[in-house]
């Protein structure tokens, strides 16, 4: 019986493991898992274009509505004066035909029908002049505000779109990822794209004898290692993208850069290999989806990815160099 007993218990426990045991390879997890990881890296690199276009459209929204406030106020005047002249023929008896028109309730129909009229004083034609003039500049004003707040709403949801499809590419990828046993786990993130591994780096990096930007950018950078989490879109310690952490580390020296990491192959200038690379300098890598700072000794500083803090990893490890840019 104790013999029937233990072999079942020994049945159970093979079972039980069996069940427990991962029911993907290494291999194929590391490919999904790449995969997912590489497309939510291009999803939210339209986010973050799809972002600035989308700040950018928000100001110009704001200088056009402010504009058309100057207009429609200018507008008011010319008729608040037309309103004198007509008040002061009221008293006198009588309101010009012209003035009648002029005042109507629709400055629209006031400008259509205004043309038609042959006889005018000089006063009369001078306000006529500069209210068609006004009211054009100002329908002309309010049709781009229109059209760039449609597209700005365009833009939103193209970002809504692209968050979505993102975080939906990670949720995949971490499920993979919580199918695997820890060894397996070590294996399918390890020695990759988003590896938080510091292997190669010798815990220092040397700021000497680069600019003073490039120190600046660096030692706000250095001061988020290990420290600041990689999040969706972000851009301050309380999370990172890529993106964010460059634009960030150099918003500290003074410096405007894009929240993208494509849009970072064109700033600065440009630094010919990896091997006339500066501390500091910009490294956009994975086909434009990725950057970070260059750290010396074929290190890169650098938001790896979600789940993982600001960290310091061999180039190496990434899918190309695109661009080696310096500020």
């Amino acid at each position: 019986m104790m013999t029937a007993a233990a072999a079942t218990v020994v049945a159970l426990s093979a079972q039980t493991a069996a069940q427990a045991a991962p029911t993907i390879s290494t291999k194929d997890a590391k490919s999904q898992v790449d995969a997912d990881r590489s497309d939510a890296a291009a999803k939210t690199e339209q986010w973050n274009q799809a972002h600035t276009q989308q700040q950018a459209l928000q100001q110009r929204v704001s200088i056009l509505q402010d504009e058309i406030a100057r207009q429609q106020a200018q507008v008011n005047g010319e008729l608040d004066d037309l309103g004198q002249i007509a008040n002061s023929q009221y008293a006198s008896g009588a309101v010009d035909p012209t003035l009648q028109l002029m005042l109507s309730s629709s400055p629209d129909a006031f400008l259509q029908k205004a043309a038609s009229q042959d006889e005018f004083t000089s006063n009369q034609t001078a306000e006529l002049q500069s209210l068609v003039a006004q009211e054009a500049t100002l329908q002309r004003e309010k049709a781009e505000a229109a059209a760039e707040l449609a597209q700005e709403q365009q833009l939103l949801s193209q970002m809504s779109q692209a968050k979505t499809a993102a975080l939906a590419k990670l949720k995949h990828a971490q499920s993979v990822l919580d199918a695997l046993t820890p060894a397996q786990q070590a294996a399918v993130g390890g020695g990759g794209y988003g590896s938080v591994s510091t292997s190669g780096w010798s815990g220092t990096i040397d700021l000497s004898g680069i600019s003073s930007a490039a120190r600046t950018a660096m030692e706000a950078a250095m001061s988020q290692i290990g420290r600041a989490p990689y999040l969706w879109g972000g851009s301050t310690p309380a999370g990172f993208d890529c993106s964010g952490l460059v634009m960030w580390a150099y918003a500290h020296a003074g410096i405007s850069l894009p929240h993208s990491s494509q849009a970072d192959e064109s700033v600065g200038t440009a630094v010919p290999s990896i091997a006339d690379a500066q501390v500091g300098d910009i490294v956009v890598l994975e086909g434009g989806e990725h950057v970070g700072l260059y750290a010396g000794n074929g290190m890169l500083l650098n938001a790896p990815e979600y789940g993982y803090d600001v960290s310091v990893q061999p180039i190496s490890w990434f899918h190309g160099i695109v661009a080696i840019r310096r500020m």
